[in-house]
């Protein structure tokens, strides 16, 4: 499901939406395959968690990016 109807069914806002979507494992290894497999994902993945700081959903362990376990 996309974020956009995750929004519109929840009446989520868009980091609530990204949350649930999270929820799922494979989409969940889907996005950590690329936060750090493709350079254009990392950057926003990195800026994610510099604007977000403890309320983000990504963490770096080392130099490896990955989704929050507690979202």
């Amino acid at each position: 499901m996309h974020i956009k109807e995750l929004r519109r069914t929840h009446d989520a806002s868009i980091l609530d939406a990204e949350r649930l979507a999270l929820a799922d494992p494979q989409w969940r290894r889907w996005v950590e395959q690329q936060i750090n497999g493709d350079a254009r994902c990392r950057r926003n993945a990195l800026a994610h968690l510099r604007l977000n700081g403890e309320a983000s959903l990504i963490v770096r362990d080392g130099e490896r990016l990955m989704v929050r376990q507690a979202i």
